[in-house]
């Protein structure tokens, strides 16, 4: 089923460590509201945790990087996945990989595609990071999930 997934939040960056010339990878916390809008009309909101690692070039740009999701939703049900990075000429963002649940979400799976919004918390600091901050961040994106139990 086609379903739009919009969410925003932050995410915590760990002071980034040097990985070669001109790279540096950061492990990340992140926070998210999402709402997920199906094509039948349903939507959910989730509240989601993200734990993952972040490859940031000395520009500051993010080359790479995953994260492993932990969310739950308005009625309790937990939803699992992954996001995985992806940089390509016009596009840069998120690869949501949605890997089940309990509830509504049990045997759910699919891939929503999601361009990433992001901003330091504060906006002039330099890039590669030299300390531990904040990140603000929206998403919002489309593709298509097989959700068994949705009602």
């Amino acid at each position: 089923m086609r379903v739009r997934m919009i969410g925003g939040g932050t995410a915590d960056w760990d002071k980034p460590v040097q990985i070669g010339a001109g790279q540096w990878r950061a492990t990340y916390r992140a926070y998210i509201a999402t709402r997920y809008e199906f094509e039948n009309g349903r939507a959910v909101h989730v509240k989601v945790r993200y734990a993952g690692v972040d490859d940031v070039n000395a520009d500051g740009a993010v080359s790479g990087g995953f994260g492993h999701v932990e969310g739950q939703d308005e009625d309790g049900d937990a939803l699992w996945g992954r996001v995985d990075w992806e940089v390509v000429p016009g596009y840069q963002g998120g690869n949501y990989h949605h890997l089940g649940g309990t509830g509504k979400w049990e045997g759910c799976s699919g891939v929503i595609r999601a361009p990433v919004w992001d901003q330091p918390q504060e906006i002039e600091m330099p890039m590669p990071p030299t300390e531990a901050f904040r990140n603000y961040g929206f998403i919002d994106g489309e593709g298509e999930l097989d959700v068994p139990h949705l009602r």
